[in-house]
């Protein structure tokens, strides 16, 4: 394919692009780097200099201040040399010489106003840095980074840019991960003339129609003039977002990369491919974010055999059994889900149980044939995860809740050779004893792009699913508690907007089970009260409902038990009542209020009338609900400065 190549020294076109590429898209930001910002300069600090994680050192050297080396091409940010800096400090840190960065040699301090171009591209960005770029090697990559991107899907590249010295080409290129073969690119054309201003490069390009078994790609801004006279500029805030309709124009497409990138991203030692909780928050992937891949109700007699092909369902597959009568087993890839038949009825020698210890049609549990299951409470439900492990549940009532089971008796699951990227076969089979038959569902699942929050973040890698400010691990449906948090790995984030620190549960593999999940909500964890492995979603993904709110109950044993509240206010005529035994029946607080039609209102002050209440009335605890502040206010000192907004709800730990 002929490369295509577009002007942008003459104005009229650099206008006529912006207007056409600047069409209005909704967007989800896959990332955005906007390098920060440099401290004042000191040799304490190299002069505000700091290095770039994406800035492949093969091909540019880091430009170090006179503060750490004698070298002028260092110090100057010279050939082949980059740093992240504000362009006002770059003139502090040079070792004196020519300074093809600044205006000529300025006759009193400060230096730092010396510069052509003295602020980052956004006006007022106090100290703002800029990836500074002396291009001198043709081709010549000075900014690469990976990204995850979703099949036939159009994307945008922003990047800001102003040349110091010309002349000057960037080229952006989508390359293989790991080979860096180039994949799909687009080259500005020649700028012969010195920047005036920030201006903005808006490009766009499409992902493959056909699905791609390797969905990571590289992103890379290339020099491809000669420098050495010349080729200086400065970059700022790179962006790549995913678009939600077609641009007017879309520059290339980029054909699959051949290569997979095999990540840890949480930190666990068990990459992701194979981890079945990808950012330790204790919600599996399978739960957090999937796309079905097959779907497909069954209903099978003596015995007549099922088959399910699930391709590239790399998250694994969910079988879910409605009705039974009273055995099966599963084939997967030509090997035995287990070693036996799976039997449930007793006189039949049963092998699997509840792993409470009880069992089908004995202490109160039906026979599996007396009971049936739908699709959002399944009679049995079996998971095979994409690491092979299996997982297996049951109801002991028609329609009722799922509990942990397990195999005995000899019988045993085998190791599953699960494939992420090719075809799976899940064949399905009984044993034929008198009355015999199966109902259900099974599905092939595979790894999705789920951003409620719009963040650009997918779930299963987002700790703040929904955007509320509360960590998911706190908002899953066992009992988290703040205390078990962790700083999170460098690879995960809350994502933009989420006032959350980047916490989860888990940040090494000593504190992970066999499958990277989170040791505190494994069954037997501090946290675990179901018994399973990992915790539900919960209301991780509503951000309507915040867990770090106080939503959970007193604590009413053991010793909350003998905690009777003593005092109550109520409008549903309970007082006196010695069957409701009411206030005494709510344990654990001092004072009960209770009603179905009358909102408790506290005494309405504004601030000004708050300040006139006497101090040596004024007594820890008191509350009110300040009109200009629009908050309950609490006073906690028992003085005039004691007063606090109570307006951050929690759930205290001890």
């Amino acid at each position: 394919m002929k490369e295509k190549t577009f002007e942008l020294t003459a104005r009229s076109i650099a206008l006529f692009l912006f207007c056409l590429l600047s069409k209005n898209h909704y967007a989800q930001t896959v990332f955005f780097d906007d390098f920060g910002v440099s401290p004042a300069p000191s040799a304490g600090n190299d002069y505000g200099r700091k290095k770039s994680d994406y800035v492949p050192i093969g091909n540019f050297a880091f430009g170090t201040s006179k503060a750490n080396t004698t070298n002028f091409e260092a110090s100057n940010i010279d050939n082949s040399y980059y740093a992240v800096i504000a362009p006002e400090f770059i003139y502090s840190g040079v070792i004196p010489g020519y300074y093809f960065w600044t205006l000529p040699d300025p006759s009193t301090t400060p230096f730092e106003g010396a510069n052509r171009y003295a602020e980052d591209h956004i006006s007022g960005d106090i100290h703002g840095a800029v990836l500074a770029i002396n291009a001198q090697t043709p081709n010549t990559a000075f900014y690469e980074r990976n990204f995850s991107f979703i099949q036939d899907s159009y994307y945008e590249v922003s990047f800001w840019m102003y040349v110091v010295n010309p002349t000057t080409q960037v080229k952006l290129a989508i390359k293989d991960p790991v080979s860096g073969v180039e994949l799909g690119g687009i080259s500005t054309g020649s700028i012969g003339s010195q920047s005036t201003n920030w201006q903005e490069f808006k490009l766009h390009f499409k992902t493959p129609s056909l699905s791609c078994q390797n969905t990571v790609a590289k992103l890379s801004l290339q020099n491809i003039f000669q420098g050495g006279a010349g080729n200086d500029y400065y970059i700022d805030d790179i962006s790549v977002t995913k678009l939600s309709a077609q641009p007017g124009i879309t520059d290339f497409t980029f054909t699959c990369p051949v290569n997979e990138v095999i990540v840890d991203t949480d930190g666990d030692g068990i990459t992701n491919d194979m981890d079945l909780d990808s950012d330790n928050d204790g919600i599996l992937d399978l739960d957090e974010c999937a796309d079905i891949v097959v779907d497909t109700d069954f209903s099978s007699t003596n015995g007549n055999t099922v088959t399910f092909s699930a391709p590239a369902a790399d998250l694994g597959f969910v079988f879910d059994v409605y009705t039974l009568d009273n055995s099966f087993n599963l084939t997967i890839n030509g090997v035995d889900l287990a070693v036996n038949e799976i039997e449930f009825q007793p006189d039949q020698t049963d092998n699997v149980r509840f792993k409470d210890g009880s069992r089908y049609g004995n202490g109160g549990v039906p026979q599996i044939y007396q009971m049936t299951g739908n699709a959002t409470n399944p009679l049995v439900r079996i998971i095979i995860h994409k690491n092979g492990s299996v997982e297996m549940y049951g109801s002991k009532s028609s329609n009722g809740n799922s509990y942990p089971l397990e195999l005995y008796q000899g019988n045993h699951f085998n190791t599953v050779n699960w494939s992420h990227t090719g075809s799976n076969t899940v064949v399905l089979k009984q044993h034929v004893v008198n009355t015999t038959y199966i109902t259900g569902n099974g599905k092939g699942v595979k790894h999705g792009f789920c951003d409620p929050d719009g963040d650009g973040i997918s779930n299963e890698l987002d700790l703040d699913s929904d955007n509320d400010g509360c960590l998911d691990t706190m908002e899953g449906n066992e009992n988290v508690a703040t205390s078990m948090l962790v700083n999170a790995a460098m690879g995960l984030s809350v994502g933009a907007g989420s006032s959350a620190a980047n916490q989860n549960l888990c940040a090494t593999a000593s504190c992970v089970n066999a499958g990277g999940v989170p040791n505190q909500v494994n069954a037997g964890g501090l946290a675990d009260t179901s018994g399973t492995q990992g915790q539900g979603i919960g209301d991780s993904q509503n951000a309507l409902i915040s867990a770090c709110y106080c939503y959970k109950p007193v604590v009413t044993t053991p010793a909350g038990s003998v905690l009777n509240t003593p005092q109550g206010i109520t409008s549903l005529g309970r007082a006196g009542s010695q069957a409701d035994n009411w206030p005494t029946v709510r344990k654990g607080a001092w004072t009960a209020l209770e009603s179905k039609t009358k909102g408790f209102v506290l005494n309405r002050l504004t601030t000004a009338q708050r300040d006139l209440i006497p101090a040596a009335n004024l007594v820890e605890g008191m509350m009110i609900y300040n009109t200009t502040l629009d908050c309950i206010q609490v006073n906690t000192t028992g003085t005039p400065a004691g007063w606090a907004c109570f307006n951050t709800q929690t759930c205290p730990t001890n």
